[in-house]
């Protein structure tokens, strides 16, 4: 097993790391810079991995599932927040006094 066939694999494995990291803490736009520079990596790859990069891929591949799995858990918390926003908003309307239609050009001439 050569580290120079596994380096790129051990830094995506890495980068994958990161990105969980990311997620986690909100910082969508370095996370963003880090996919770019991720697919950058995986460009440079061969189609065919040499057997010895299997590890780094396997931990690669369990890091992205649980990236995926952050999105979602922070998405449906977003969606979640909305809609108790969209809730308050409802609320609030409902004791503000009531609307009085005005016109906004003079029937009369």
């Amino acid at each position: 097993m050569s580290s120079a066939q596994t380096a790129p694999y051990e830094a995506l494995a890495r980068m994958i790391e990161r990105e969980l990291e990311l997620v986690g803490t909100g910082d969508y736009e370095a996370l963003a810079e880090l996919k770019s520079e991720r697919d950058a990596l995986i460009a440079t790859l061969p189609a065919t991995p040499p057997a010895c990069a299997r590890p780094a891929l396997q931990r690669a591949a369990l890091m992205n599932k649980r990236v995926e799995i952050e999105i979602v858990r922070v998405r449906e918390a977003l969606l979640v927040e909305f809609a108790n926003v969209d809730r308050v908003s409802r609320t609030a309307r409902g004791y503000s006094p009531p609307r009085t239609d005005r016109r906004h050009v003079e029937a009369t001439a």
